[in-house]
């Protein structure tokens, strides 16, 4: 997976690339964490995304919690239909904010 980091506009901007899984969802937590002490508002771009693991969903779940505690915001953008379906099989398209 690769992971790219950047700022616009205040807030901290991950695109991924690749497979979210629990091989990758050390990589990507560790750059969630980066990103929340950086910014309180995260736009995760999952364009480039094909799959998704239960691992990156709790990374998901994790950022999100501690982002509302202190109110902050997250955001997915641009996912993947075979990701979505994750999302929508496990109700986090309800919790999640998906644009």
């Amino acid at each position: 997976m690769e992971i790219v980091k950047s700022l616009s506009e205040g807030k901290v901007v991950i695109s991924l690339n690749g497979k979210l899984s629990a091989a990758t969802a050390g990589e990507f937590n560790a750059a969630v964490e980066d990103a929340l002490g950086e910014s309180g508002a995260l736009v995760l771009d999952f364009k480039d995304v094909d799959y998704m693991a239960s691992a990156g969903l709790r990374v998901l779940v994790a950022a999100q919690k501690k982002l509302y505690a202190s109110g902050g915001s997250m955001v997915l953008l641009n996912v993947r239909k075979e990701v979505m379906e994750v999302f929508e099989v496990t109700g986090l398209d309800e919790v999640l904010d998906i644009r």
